[in-house]
């Protein structure tokens, strides 16, 4: 078997995983049925992840490293002035919005509580991302460190898990109006704690 094989094979088993997850379930999904929909042997699915655990971390390093190419553009169009802000913030809010897979998100916070490997993962997961964070905060307010800085950085973390995953929440705005108010409220809280 060769290198691009394995990779193309790998692809076939983390996107059919990521949509019968979100589907199914995480323990729901049957290895033999996750075979099949992939066009994949189960032999070559345990080749090439040792359990379901390892998909779950492939899943979260995928959509980790694409959000996270997209926000280093983000805070680098800020940081450069070719963007105010609030647009970027408003551009970070939108990304949340771009691929909505609140369920497949649900199944992995719900694996990461009664699996350690997991949680560990989504704890690196949100410290990369706190960083990239730390990074737009520091272009808005420079003179933020210490307790305020991890203040501003958490609710943010929060602020956009929340708005990435709101579906069910029945929203009142669009996604364009939320996405303005939330980068305003965004900066309101960071230069507020630039104040204190």
């Amino acid at each position: 078997m060769t290198k691009r094989t394995d990779d193309r094979g790998r692809a076939r088993v983390i996107a059919t995983a990521r949509r019968m997850f979100q589907q199914k379930g995480f323990h729901q999904t049957a290895m033999a049925e996750l075979s099949e929909r992939a066009e994949v042997s189960v032999g070559q699915i345990y080749r090439l992840f040792a359990s379901k655990n390892e998909m779950i971390a492939a899943i979260v390093e995928e959509d980790t490293d694409t959000r996270m190419a997209r926000l280093a553009e983000i805070q680098e169009a800020v940081a450069s002035g070719a963007c105010t802000a609030r647009d970027g913030f408003r551009q970070v809010v939108l990304e949340g919005f771009k691929e909505s897979q609140e369920g497949l998100t649900f199944e992995i916070l719900a694996e990461g509580f009664r699996n350690t490997q997991v949680g560990d993962d989504i704890g690196d997961l949100c410290d990369r991302y706190r960083r990239m964070l730390r990074k737009m905060i520091l272009t808005v307010e420079p003179s933020l460190d210490g307790a305020p800085l991890a203040a501003a950085e958490d609710t943010l973390i929060a602020i956009l898990f929340g708005l990435d995953n709101r579906a069910l929440s029945r929203p009142r705005l669009t996604v364009d109006e939320t996405a303005a108010f939330a980068a305003d409220m965004i900066l309101s809280m960071i230069n507020g704690l630039g104040r204190r």
